[in-house]
């Protein structure tokens, strides 16, 4: 090839071939020599130190068509530091510890997509996991799970001395055994029954005559107050014409003279009158039972009571019987009264 100017030759547009040729000049020797690009390129990628790449302006790719990628911080404990700019911030993203094996420190969190599998992780805040959390153990404080809950969830049972104060429990869930724990709700609490090992509990009422009789349900206080008010004591004092409701215990003073307490006009089996000689007067000045349409032991005769000192239950059986009488403050016949 014949000598020409450099501005003369005609420019290279593609990568140059390994045995393409360079002037070299040598300047030892004084002289101009020539070099193959593949000895150029061998030459310039074994020489050039890390620390003397420079700042770019525009993206950079490290790739390779074949081996590893490596990059090693050869002097001991020295880290391996990835660095950005989170909008105009200055931020180090990720430090590999070498001093501490390789331990990385994420700036912010971790985001997943698959499967991920750590040998140790150390997380110092939160840990929000949308899907399923799968672990051979899991320790709480250095104290493994399962000597708090003894059971995992979807057991018959889960037992434990802490508190369970949130989430929920269902149907078929089994046991519960808190310990000496106190269970805590400001809701409803739904339960088949409940029980301290000799009393069982099925259900609480609202019966205000405690008809059922039974020994599972608890009435509320307001029944118990509605019966208790039922069962009325001597409260009512008569000095004259009274007509009687089912449940009075009457206190008839004729010391004033006769008069008559008349029975209910509907009765139904099982009401009850009392009545007691408040002032001893009875014998001076009788009282008088109208039956008031009903039989008393079975007549159709109206009771005159002339016994001092005297007191009286009736209790209704029936249309047949009607009134029945018990004599309660003294062994008095009633054919006498």
């Amino acid at each position: 090839m014949a000598d020409s100017k450099i501005s003369a030759l005609t420019a290279l547009t593609e990568t140059p071939a390994d045995d393409d040729v360079f002037a070299v000049v040598d300047t030892s020797a004084t002289a101009t020599k020539k070099i193959t690009f593949a000895t150029l390129n061998a030459a310039v990628s074994a020489t050039v130190a890390a620390d003397d790449i420079g700042i770019g302006n525009a993206a950079v790719s490290i790739a390779t068509s074949a081996g590893n990628i490596t990059i090693d911080a050869q002097a001991g404990d020295t880290d391996i530091i990835f660095k950005g700019t989170d909008n105009t911030s200055d931020i180090t993203a990720l430090t590999l510890d070498m001093s501490e094996a390789g331990a990385a420190t994420f700036n912010d969190k971790i985001t997943a997509v698959g499967t991920s599998v750590f040998t140790n992780l150390d997380i110092s805040g939160d840990v929000d996991i949308d899907g399923t959390l799968e672990a051979d153990a899991i320790t709480i404080g250095s104290t493994a799970i399962g000597s708090i809950y003894s059971a995992i969830a979807g057991s018959s049972s889960i037992v434990t001395t802490g508190a369970l104060n949130s989430g929920s429990i269902t149907s078929g869930f089994g046991a519960i055994d808190n310990g000496s724990s106190a269970i805590t709700t400001t809701g409803t609490v739904n339960y088949g029954s409940l029980s301290d090992g000799s009393i069982t509990i099925t259900a609480f009422v609202d019966e205000d005559n405690m008809a059922s009789n039974s020994a599972t349900l608890v009435p509320t206080q307001q029944s118990i107050k509605a019966y208790v008010d039922s069962v009325k004591i001597y409260e009512l004092t008569k000095t004259a014409n009274y007509t009687a409701v089912a449940g009075d215990n009457i206190l008839a003073d004729t010391s004033g003279g006769a008069f008559t307490i008349t029975l209910p006009g509907s009765p139904t089996a099982g009401n009850t009158i009392h009545i007691l000689d408040a002032a001893a007067s009875f014998d001076n000045n009788n009282l008088t039972v109208a039956r008031n349409g009903k039989k008393i032991q079975g007549a159709t005769n109206d009771l005159t009571i002339t016994t001092e000192n005297t007191g009286i239950g009736l209790v209704f059986y029936n249309d047949t019987y009607g009134w029945r009488i018990l004599v309660d403050a003294y062994d008095v016949d009633p054919t006498e009264l």
